[in-house]
């Protein structure tokens, strides 16, 4: 029977197997990811500091100071763009929701280290279920790119799911006068008119 590798482990879930593989393979940025997500900050640390010189391990670092809300590292524009969705969607997905609210709660100093920070946020809290502030992080993203296609879909798509579907509407329009050829926003405005259809023959 062929054994499970760290990667397997990690997927399902079993962190525990997943550090003790990403540890006989010395690595130290998965054995960190691991030890975090175990609530283990301090072993997490501990790999993390082992290869400073490694990025990810860099941004884990970081990371650590974010979820106690110590501000005083700020990551770089590729390390953020990279990995900010994914450590808030880990956290929220695995029920760390402190952390998960003190990552958004330093959302100013992300955004610092790259712009895009607010609907990287809106892209991880639409993900998970969370559509209302997800339309505040697009807002928010949107005061400074205001010509942002992707921006207007995320929030159009929150819309369609609170149920409201003349801003949807409005919101995936604004998505293709910006990028007509957006395949993406074409294909969920035609989704998007088929409700309203539905809606409308269901009040007649």
């Amino acid at each position: 029977m062929t054994s499970l590798s760290a990667k397997d482990y990690f997927y399902k879930k079993d962190y525990k197997s997943a550090l003790e593989e990403f540890k006989k393979e010395e690595n130290y940025y998965g054995a960190g990811l691991c030890s975090l997500l175990l609530c283990d900050t301090k072993n997490a640390q501990n790999f993390w500091s082992v290869n400073k010189n490694c990025p990810a391990s860099r941004w884990g670092l970081c990371i650590l100071d974010y979820i106690q809300l110590k501000t005083d590292k700020i990551p770089t524009f590729f390390q953020t763009r990279a990995q900010l969705e994914v450590y808030l969607s880990l956290f929220i997905e695995n029920n760390l929701i402190e952390w998960a609210q003190n990552i958004v709660s330093c959302c100013e100093f992300f955004f610092r280290a790259n712009p895009e920070s607010y609907k990287f946020i809106a892209r991880a809290l639409y993900a998970n279920g969370y559509f209302q502030l997800a339309i505040n992080f697009c807002k928010k993203s949107l005061r400074f790119f205001y010509s942002d296609p992707e921006a207007f879909l995320i929030m159009a798509q929150c819309q369609f799911l609170l149920a409201d579907l003349a801003e949807a509407l409005d919101s995936v329009n604004r998505t293709l006068a910006i990028a007509p050829s957006y395949y993406p926003a074409k294909l969920f405005r035609g989704i998007l008119l088929e409700e309203i259809e539905k809606k409308r023959a269901k009040e007649i």
